[in-house]
């Protein structure tokens, strides 16, 4: 029995020392930083605003800055499922597998615009038509009203905009307009022509009516 547990000993020692010569095992999960940035998958821009969360580690979040731009530091490699909120965005959930053998990694992630329709009808004071007046929404969209005083402005981003509506020889109006996920949403402007000036002539005359009163 004295013979087992010595032969015990010495072949834990043994062991040990030759595990004492190993390097040290690698982390399982080695941390990597993510640098990385969400752009609108239509025209490409940076979102700004953009809650960049991982899904298995809630407290690792960012926002994104103006650019687009995030980032995570310390995110555990292999998969890992983001997770992505935007106001006027479609949320994502994208699995990537994050490398263990890099301090930096870079990652793109494209959000898919919410969008809606906006149809309306422009009138003068009267309530006729106007037609070939120049219809502006936000300042990127545009269009031209037809005979009938209708527009059409489809595939327009979730949210408030302002609506720009100008013809010659009427004050160019603006509105402000909500566009709902999946739908039409219907506006009606009216155009106004400015107001009438007086004449230079009857103000010179009652100047100098005055001036011959005083």
């Amino acid at each position: 029995m004295g013979r087992v547990v010595v032969f015990a000993v010495l072949s834990l020692g043994l062991l040990a020392g030759c595990f004492g010569n190993l390097a040290p095992l690698p982390s399982v999960h080695p941390l990597v930083t993510v640098l990385g940035k969400v752009r609108d998958a239509v025209t490409g821009e940076g979102i700004e605003g953009a809650q960049v969360r991982l899904r298995d580690f809630p407290e690792c979040f960012d926002l994104t800055a103006s650019d687009g731009s995030f980032f995570l530091p310390r995110v555990p490699s292999g998969r890992q499922v983001f997770v992505v909120h935007s106001l006027g965005y479609a949320p994502k959930s994208e699995a990537v597998d994050i490398p263990g053998n890099v301090s930096s990694f870079s990652l793109t992630i494209e959000l898919a615009p919410l969008l809606g329709k906006l149809v309306g009808y422009v009138w003068d004071e009267e309530g006729n038509p106007v037609p070939g007046a120049l219809v502006t929404f936000n300042g990127t969209y545009t269009t031209t009203t037809g005979k009938d005083g209708s527009f059409t402005l489809s595939g327009l981003p979730v949210g408030k905009g302002v609506l720009v509506v100008e013809k010659e020889g009427f004050v160019p109006s603006t509105v402000e307009v909500a566009i709902t996920e999946n739908a039409v949403t219907v506006v009606e402007v009216v155009l106004t022509h400015p107001a009438p000036q007086k004449a230079c002539g009857t103000m010179s005359g009652e100047g100098d009516r005055v001036g011959r009163d005083l």
